[in-house]
């Protein structure tokens, strides 16, 4: 699952840097607009997106503005299993739009 997420996110776009850190993966062109957490069932991306702004709320995302976390971005989205992905791929690409890609 972590191959499937990776290779998509860093085949977006040729420009796009994959920046490890102590607790979580960068991904970036000009700054961040998502960081990945792994765990042993699951994954958890942050995203650089306006929580207000998802419609719908997908069951899989929650706004953590206020909650503290590894990574940049105020949306978390958790991710078990491949079919949650699928289901979540605009969000990514959402994301990397914000940011100017």
């Amino acid at each position: 699952m972590f191959n499937a997420v990776r290779d998509y996110i860093v085949t977006i776009d040729s420009s796009i840097e994959e920046t490890p850190k102590k607790n979580y993966i960068a991904y970036k062109t000009s700054q961040n607009f998502a960081c990945l957490q792994t765990y042993k069932k699951k994954l958890t991306l942050y995203l650089k997106l306006n929580p207000d702004e998802v419609k719908p709320m997908p069951s899989l995302g929650r706004d953590v503005r206020e909650i503290g976390h590894f990574g940049t971005g105020d949306f978390e989205l958790t991710i078990k299993d491949l079919n949650d992905f699928e289901e979540t791929k605009y969000l990514i690409n959402d994301a990397y739009k914000n940011i100017g890609g």
